[in-house]
């Protein structure tokens, strides 16, 4: 099962589907996880609360929450390009050729469509500011 954030034009409900304005699709939600210990191993988890301990399964980032995930994402993204690469064990498969000319830790995470995933998230922020809508979990 895949996890993909989105932002949507309004909220999901009612009796019409939600138009897509942007998605993230991060692939599995293991590989969600590892990306979160991974995080938790490189540095103090408890000083990036929005990232690290938001619940996976269905829910949102909301607008008031963005300024700090985006803070939080920029933060991380510069310590892991300062730490060599690892490879993914038992995670992000699907992103393995993406990872061969690997620099840095940095390097070493990607989206579904090849994209960094630190970079796609910060993206998806963007556009969630840009609209005025929370990024949703499904």
């Amino acid at each position: 099962m895949g996890l993909c954030l989105y932002v949507f034009d309004r909220d999901s409900g009612g009796d019409e589907e939600p138009e897509e304005l942007a998605e993230c699709d991060v692939g599995h939600y293991s590989d969600f996880g590892y990306f979160r210990e991974t995080i938790a191993r490189h540095v103090q988890a408890s000083g990036f609360p929005t990232l690290m301990e938001h619940s996976d399964c269905d829910g949102e980032w909301t607008l008031a929450q963005l300024p700090r995930l985006e803070r939080e994402l920029r933060e991380i993204r510069e310590r892991f390009r300062q730490l060599p690469p690892e490879e993914p064990v038992g995670a992000f498969e699907h992103t393995a050729e993406f990872r061969e000319s690997a620099a840095s830790l940095y390097d070493c995470f990607h989206d579904v469509n090849g994209q960094n995933l630190f970079d796609a998230l910060l993206d998806l922020c963007r556009a969630a500011r840009q609209h005025a809508r929370p990024i949703t979990f499904m």
